[in-house]
């Protein structure tokens, strides 16, 4: 993580409407108003519309930073009032997680522990989106029930490679798009593949929208112009597609992984926590807890949820037993995803989640990633030797922290 802190305590800091809408009563704090402030704001900071107007390419980028900061504004304003909850994942379990099949798992199989959540990704996988302008960090994650069920939002965040000129070019940070109800049954690359696509397609190249015969000439003249405008924002639901399907992979694998092994969740302070700030937090409760935490976060410091320490102990094991026996393994398979029967008759499936497993002589050995009781544990007579327990470490007493 860069020392400027994670994205969504950055970015509180850099959206002068963010502040001002959360600050509104509660009668008042609503997305009509909050998307309103947003287009507005950005909108204004590129200039005044004539001028706008005038550059088809400024045009199209305003739109684009517009519809962006629209969506993100909704994403940060729900992770700010929903508890602030950032997942840092491991470095181990992140490289797992990359190389990890999600098979037949559907948006509809995500389990969400909070409806509204941050997942630090950070930099290190050297993923761009926007054409080139943002290094991906992270993304936001929502979970929204409706009359038509249930939807799932990602939202892609990072910083730009190129300082903005003005704050509205922010708009440029983020990327947003959605799992609707015709993607939710379908697996999820397909699903995400799919959403993008139809985003991207070109309405005046559609049969269904191309037929503009039932307007007179200045309705057509309209739609044709609100079409050119739209014209990046297509573009980049297209050429964001490979880094979308990676933070799919990556975002889709991490909450399988926390709602099958919520023991490998940690409460715990970022690094680099000032001791100052860390100390009064231990220390306080109540009132004084909620007013030192909110201190330590405008200093751009937060409590995180780190997932993926007790993963990581079993790889030291694994690796302190690579001399007692073990050969060199030919190649690995992929870690996946598989549906497993259980239940009355093995009429029921559940997700599990298999290691990466070695192929030795033809022979494959599964090794499902099991905790239990704060221990880890695996295939237990691989190469004729037990996996030692590890034992996980006791978290940092926190949990009452939730501001």
């Amino acid at each position: 993580m860069s020392e400027t802190g994670y994205f969504p305590y950055r970015a509180h800091k850099n959206r002068p409407y963010i502040a001002e809408f959360l600050s509104l009563p509660d009668k008042d704090r609503n997305w009509n108003s909050l998307v309103q402030m947003t287009l507005a704001r950005t909108r204004q900071s590129f200039g005044d519309r004539e001028t706008i107007k005038a550059d088809p390419k400024l045009d199209q980028l305003v739109h684009s930073c517009c519809m962006h900061e629209s969506w993100f504004s909704t994403a940060l304003a729900d992770f700010f009032s929903g508890g602030q909850v950032v997942f840092h994942i491991a470095p181990a379990l992140k490289d797992a997680f990359r190389y990890s099949d999600l098979g037949d798992a559907t948006a509809r199989d995500l389990k969400f522990p909070f409806p509204d959540s941050y997942i630090h990704i950070g930099t290190d996988m050297g993923l761009v989106f926007n054409g080139g302008r943002t290094r991906l960090e992270g993304v936001f994650l929502s979970e929204k029930s409706h009359k038509d069920g249930k939807s799932v939002s990602m939202t892609l965040v990072g910083s730009l490679l190129k300082a903005p000129a003005h704050w509205g070019e922010r708009g440029m940070e983020t990327f947003t798009f959605h799992f609707g109800s015709d993607e939710m049954d379908m697996p999820l690359l397909d699903g995400a593949k799919k959403h993008l696509e139809i985003q991207g397609r070109d309405p005046s190249k559609d049969g269904k929208f191309s037929d503009l015969s039932e307007f007179d000439e200045d309705g057509k003249a309209r739609i044709l112009e609100s079409w050119a405008t739209q014209a990046e924002d297509r573009r980049l639901n297209l050429e964001n597609t490979p880094v979308v399907l990676e933070c799919v992979r990556m975002v889709a694998n991490a909450l399988l992984y926390v709602s099958q092994y919520p023991d490998d969740i940690e409460d715990d302070f970022q690094d680099g926590f000032p001791p100052g700030f860390r100390e009064k937090i231990e220390r306080s409760q109540g009132k004084t807890l909620a007013r030192n935490l909110s201190k330590a976060r405008n200093s751009g410091f937060t409590l995180i949820k780190r997932v993926g320490g007790v993963f990581e102990r079993a790889l030291q094991v694994e690796a302190s037993l690579e001399g007692i026996g073990y050969s060199p393994s030919p190649h690995m398979r992929r870690a996946h995803w598989r549906r497993q029967a259980f239940g009355a008759g093995l009429s029921q499936r559940k997700l599990i989640w298999i290691r990466a497993a070695r192929v030795l002589g033809g022979a494959v050995r599964e090794r499902p990633y099991l905790i239990a009781d704060g221990a880890v544990s695996g295939n237990t007579e691989e190469a004729g030797h037990p996996v030692r327990a590890v034992q996980e470490t006791q978290a940092v007493p926190i949990a009452h922290v939730h501001n």
